[in-house]
């Protein structure tokens, strides 16, 4: 018997920081673009008002989908007996078709990649990103591992490795 569901909620530190940096490219932008029109350069203003703009967009929409859903406590990573859900893309993985899960270890975060017995539409591999999910990737890569292995009747020797 799987042991019971696991949650994982959204990085509220990975928001909060991607928020910051964000931000301060917009401040960056923002100083250029007033001296630019100060300097009467008005396409260079436009120009860097357009990027700003775009940013800003990109801002929005990472408060949307990150920031508001780690205040909240939502669930970016959820395992149960069926498999796992990756709310954070929206993708659902049974533990049936899984054939093993590694970890891809990045600079900033690592990926949780899930090897699957046959191609699906993202592949035989799939590829969920840790960036976004409260925890340690090891810690999670752990969990997830075990989970696997208990829900699957796997037995393996001696500690997980990526």
């Amino acid at each position: 018997m799987p042991p019971e569901i696991i949650k994982f909620a959204y990085s509220k530190k990975s928001a909060y920081t991607a928020l910051v940096v964000v931000g301060l490219l917009i401040l960056l932008l923002l100083k250029t673009c007033i001296g630019c029109f100060l300097s009467h350069d008005i396409v260079g203003g436009i120009i860097f008002a357009v990027f700003i703009s775009l940013i800003a967009a990109l801002l929005g929409l990472m408060i949307v989908t990150r920031l508001v859903p780690a205040i909240k406590g939502e669930i970016a990573l959820e395992l149960d007996e069926n498999g796992a859900k990756d709310y954070i893309r929206n993708i659902i993985l049974d533990w049936k078709d899984v054939e093993d899960i590694g970890l891809k270890p990045g600079r900033s975060s690592a990926m949780l990649v899930f090897e699957l017995k046959f191609d699906s539409d993202f592949g035989k591999q799939v590829f969920v990103s840790l960036r976004w999910v409260e925890g340690r990737d090891q810690d999670i890569y752990k969990a997830v591992l075990e989970y696997f292995d208990a829900a699957e009747g796997i037995e393996r020797e001696g500690p997980p490795t990526p």
